[in-house]
């Protein structure tokens, strides 16, 4: 035990600064990614009006569902399986060889499925104009997933500055590529054929950068395929469950209200995404790969130190990101989408409140797979997925576009519960679920102050004021002595190399 807990202890050290700056570059990429999609809603919204712009969401969201479930967790496989065979190149070859056959077979089945009840689809939705879209879609679902299986390697491998690239590639083609399709007049339809060319670029550029990495190999083909199903489909069940959990809502909206609804709605998720999804999918990125080699060497102490690490840093940046964005989201979202999409503030102020604690934990959310448990994220993901229907489906038809936030977001908190009731029992590792309590109640607190005192206080004062004090408050009881003293070391070579580059330039 001693000889396990200092070889953690030197580990830990050795990769803090690894485990920054490939948080960094892959927080990079989120940003660019999400902002750029973040910009094309903008835009999108703005050029096509909430109806046309609702139908582009649904074949987008239809689209990433099939992508996912037609993957049958054989990404996520290959980068955990990378991670395992890091130092044998030919095992390591074998399953991604493995991975991009299985990926194009299935992705070509469920494209051609997809393509084949477009009408089907869309008259489920009472929505004729939808099949067309659909159509085109189905054309880059195979592309898609062998695009994010060869992205597996490179996270496997922990080579976050290639990973990063695709992301950022891929973001700025579509932007580009929509916005030029847009302003020739093809509407939505010319949105989802950018979204079909932006997968054959990125799959070009992803093939060039994995080849050294990579060389084809048939070694053990079939057994290589079973073991890597076999694994593949207790995340595929994970991964399906976590669809209900994360586009019920945007589905249901489309069958329950109309396509407006669901362009105002999109628009609510859209700002809720960039700000609560980027830092915990850079950070999960880089932590499952890191959790995995951890888990399998046995240094427990290390996974613990990387998921406790990981919960603080999120909840403490996300809370007070959370407080802004409340506090603004009248302002934020009639300035950056126009008047149309005003009646999306409340869904947008629940969906927020019910992703701070969430979006923190979500951080660490794949360290159950990571650490060979991928039926216990199936199982919770499946009592979560049954809450969250039953209460969309429930207050969808009383209270619109906000009742779905409200599932959303209770589903989502209850979901990060449980993951943190997992960690605790079956892999003990100590996650400081009182301080998380303790922050959210004290987030709760300063957003009732701050609604109570509006009237009496100018809003932009009393957000500033409060903004400070709950900063002072999550740097105090939040953030560790460690964890000030490695940001301190992160951020003061930075700005040293700022100031000799200034220097050397006069």
């Amino acid at each position: 035990m001693p000889h396990t807990a200092i070889a953690s202890g030197l580990i830990g050290m050795k990769e803090s600064t690894k485990f920054a700056f490939d948080i960094s570059w892959v927080f990079v990429s989120q940003i660019v990614t999400l902002g750029s999609g973040f910009l094309l809603n903008i835009l999108l919204s703005r050029w096509l009006g909430p109806g046309d712009f609702g139908l582009y969401t649904l074949t987008l969201t239809l689209f990433t569902i099939s992508t996912l479930v037609a993957g049958l967790g054989i990404p996520e496989t290959v980068v955990k399986f990378v991670a395992d065979y890091k130092t044998d190149r030919e095992q390591r070859d074998a399953v991604v060889t493995a991975g991009v056959v299985n990926a194009l077979l299935l992705g070509t089945v469920a494209g051609f499925i997809l393509f084949l009840f477009a009408g089907e689809v869309a008259a489920l939705f009472s929505i004729p104009e939808l099949s067309g879209l659909v159509r085109i879609a189905a054309f880059a679902v195979p592309l898609s997933i062998l695009n994010t299986t060869l992205l597996g390697l490179l996270n496997g491998l922990r080579e976050m500055r290639s990973y990063s690239f695709r992301f950022i590639i891929r973001s700025l083609l579509l932007v580009v590529l929509v916005a030029a399709f847009i302003l020739m007049g093809f509407g939505p339809a010319g949105a989802v054929t950018a979204l079909l060319l932006t997968e054959v670029g990125t799959l070009a550029f992803v093939a060039m950068v994995v080849r050294p990495h990579f060389r084809p190999s048939t070694l053990n083909h079939r057994e290589t395929t079973k073991k890597m199903l076999a694994f593949g489909s207790r995340i595929f069940i994970a991964s399906a469950v976590y669809l209900v959990n994360t586009y019920t809502d945007t589905i249901l909206i489309g069958y329950l209200l109309t396509e407006t609804d669901v362009g105002r709605y999109a628009v609510a998720v859209a700002i809720a995404r960039v700000a609560f999804l980027s830092l915990p999918g850079s950070i999960s990125t880089v932590n499952y790969p890191a959790i995995s080699e951890y888990y399998s060497k046995g240094l427990t102490d290390a996974v613990e130190a990387v998921i406790s690490r990981s919960v603080r840093y999120s909840l403490a940046l996300l809370s007070m990101t959370g407080l802004l964005l409340i506090c603004l989201a009248g302002p934020i979202i009639g300035f950056l989408f126009g008047p149309a999409y005003l009646p999306a503030v409340p869904a947008f102020i629940v969906l927020v409140y019910g992703m701070i604690v969430f979006g923190a934990v979500s951080s660490v959310g794949p360290s159950l797979s990571a650490m060979n448990r991928p039926g216990l994220s199936s199982k919770v993901n499946i009592l979560v997925a049954g809450v969250n229907v039953v209460l969309d489906l429930m207050l969808i038809p009383l209270f619109g576009i906000t009742g779905a936030a409200a599932g959303t977001a209770v589903s989502c908190t209850l979901l990060a519960v449980l993951i943190l009731y997992i960690l605790h029992r079956v892999f003990s590792v100590q996650v400081e679920s009182a301080m998380i309590a303790k922050t959210f109640g004290v987030f709760t607190a300063f957003l009732l102050a701050f609604f109570l005192l509006q009237g009496a206080v100018h809003p932009y004062v009393l957000l500033a004021a409060l903004a400070v004090l709950y900063g002072a408050y999550v740097y105090r009881a939040v953030l560790t002595p460690l964890d000030k003293t490695e940001i301190s070391g992160i951020i003061a070579p930075l700005f040293g190399r700022v100031t000799l580059r200034r220097l050397n330039g006069r």
